[in-house]
């Protein structure tokens, strides 16, 4: 069974509810990018397709079910995502499926489909979910997955049950990772992914971290009156300016916690430097402050321009 530990809780709980018969037949599963919720709803829907399924409820993997579906071309199942060239599920796509959900079932007991990103569905693709949701066939469940559920049109949030997908707590995100043999520090990795594991393991093999270590040196530079902004700033123009604001609002974000007494927030020996010389007062500043120059950071500016404005901020 491929489902992370973190998952476990929610796994026993739909599973339960498939024994007892009480397994709603539209479930809008929500959850962070990074923590294995794709893998999650594959090994649910696997599950659900099984024809001798495990105690635990997960698929046998030996049965013809679970065969045809590994070789993709399961009868009774149907993926619906992104087309390569598309920014949105389109309409095409979803009166495909509602033709698919009309057909009788072949030989697995349910009917099972997937839809992520289920907020990327253009308006018209929604309102032609709808009548499916609403006029459910029978032994069907429909799965969407979202990072974003408040995108979603209210009419499609009010026809499932919401099943929330967790971020794993510090612990089993740090256990998890430390199975793994890891290039970076595995508490640097985790402050950077945002507490994802599945995405820390995937920063390790690149140059992020490296980046993201020499950027904020550079901040502690500036607000210690050292380094020159201009310099600096020529060696950043180029880089990705969301990605530069979003590492000091994150930076920030743990900054805060630890100075209002949160003690379960761990904290880099780097961002030590920070947290000894900004007080509360500065951090709500710099927030605000950052957050209006975010307004701008998808603008046509003078790169160069502004990253030296984050400088500035830091050196002010």
């Amino acid at each position: 069974m491929s489902v992370y530990p973190w998952h476990l809780p929610i796994w026993q709980r739909l599973q339960q509810a498939k024994a007892d018969n009480h397994l709603h037949h539209a479930l809008l599963f929500s959850g962070e990018e990074g923590c294995g919720n794709e893998a999650f709803l594959e090994a649910f829907a696997n599950s659900l397709l099984c024809l001798n399924p495990a105690d635990d409820g997960s698929a046998c993997g030996q049965c013809r079910s679970c065969q045809v579906l590994i070789s993709q071309a399961h009868p009774d199942f149907m993926a619906v995502k992104l087309l390569d060239d598309k920014q949105s599920i389109l309409i095409d796509q979803i009166r495909e499926l509602n033709y698919f959900l009309g057909l009788s079932r072949s030989y697995s007991l349910r009917r099972v489909v997937i839809i992520q990103p289920a907020e990327r569905m253009n308006i018209n693709a929604a309102n032609s979910l709808l009548k499916s949701l609403e006029e459910p066939s029978a032994d069907t469940h429909i799965l969407l997955l979202t990072e974003h559920p408040a995108l979603l049109l209210p009419t499609i949030r009010s026809r499932c049950q919401s099943v929330r997908l967790f971020l794993p707590t510090h612990q089993q995100a740090l256990a998890w990772l430390q199975q793994h043999s890891l290039q970076h520090s595995v508490e640097s990795l985790l402050e950077t992914a945002l507490g994802r594991p599945l995405a820390a393991l995937a920063l390790d093999s690149t140059d992020t971290l490296n980046h993201r270590t020499q950027w904020l040196a550079h901040l502690i530079q500036c607000l210690q009156g050292q380094g020159n902004i201009t310099d600096i700033s020529t060696q950043w123009e180029k880089f990705d300016k969301v990605q530069l604001l979003d590492w000091q609002f994150t930076w920030l974000k743990i900054l805060l916690k630890q100075q209002a007494g949160d003690k379960n927030t761990p904290i880099s020996p780097e961002l030590r430097d920070l947290c000894a010389v900004l007080n509360q007062q500065r951090l709500f500043s710099m927030h605000d402050k950052l957050l209006e120059l975010k307004k701008l950071s998808t603008h046509p500016l003078n790169p160069r321009l502004f990253v030296e404005s984050m400088l500035i901020l830091w050196q002010a």
